[in-house]
C-alpha cells in the first residue's frame, strides 16, 4: 500500500489529493454552445471558466486554475472514442444538480443519478453523453 501524497498547494488545479494530471482537455464542435453546456454542468460542482478565447475555454474550482479546457475541432475529429471524464461532487445534491443541468442542457443521460451499488456499496453519481459524444460521469462517494 502506498501512502498518500501530501496536500497540493494552492496552485493545485483541483485534482484533489492525488494530483496526477495537470489539465484535462477535450475537443468540441463548436466552442459557444459547449460553454452554455458545460457552464450548466459544472456550476452545481463548483467550478467555472476560468479564461475563454476563441481556441479554447478554461475551467477550475471557483474559476481559478484552469484544470479542464475545451477546444474547438472539424467536425470529424471529435466524439468521445471511449472518453470518460469523471468529476466529483460534493455530495449527491450537487450530482442530482449537475445532472438535471446537464439533461436540459442537452446530455444524453447513460445511467440517471442515483446510489449504483453495483459498482460499489456507497457509489452515488451519474453517467452520460455531452452533446459532442464525451461521456461524462458525475460522481460522489467512493469507488473502493
Amino acid at each position: 500500500m502506498r501512502d498518500r501524497p501530501a496536500r497540493p498547494s494552492e496552485e493545485d488545479h483541483g485534482f484533489g489529493d492525488f494530483a496526477m494530471f495537470d489539465h484535462l482537455s477535450i475537443g468540441v464542435r463548436d466552442l459557444a454552445e459547449a460553454r452554455r453546456f458545460y457552464d450548466a454542468l459544472l456550476a452545481p460542482l463548483g467550478h467555472a471558466a476560468s479564461s475563454a478565447t476563441d481556441a479554447e475555454l478554461a475551467y477550475g474550482p471557483g474559476g481559478m486554475n484552469g484544470a479542464f479546457f475545451l477546444y474547438p475541432v472539424e467536425a470529424g475529429r471529435v466524439a468521445g472514442l471511449g472518453t470518460h471524464i469523471a468529476f466529483a461532487a460534493d455530495g449527491r445534491d450537487a450530482v442530482d444538480a449537475a445532472y438535471a443541468a446537464a439533461l436540459t442542457a442537452g446530455a444524453r443521460s447513460v445511467r440517471a443519478a442515483g446510489a449504483h451499488p453495483d459498482i460499489a456499496p456507497d457509489y452515488y453519481g451519474a453517467v452520460l453523453f455531452d452533446p459532442d459524444g464525451n461521456k461524462l460521469e458525475i460522481v460522489a462517494g467512493t469507488m473502493n
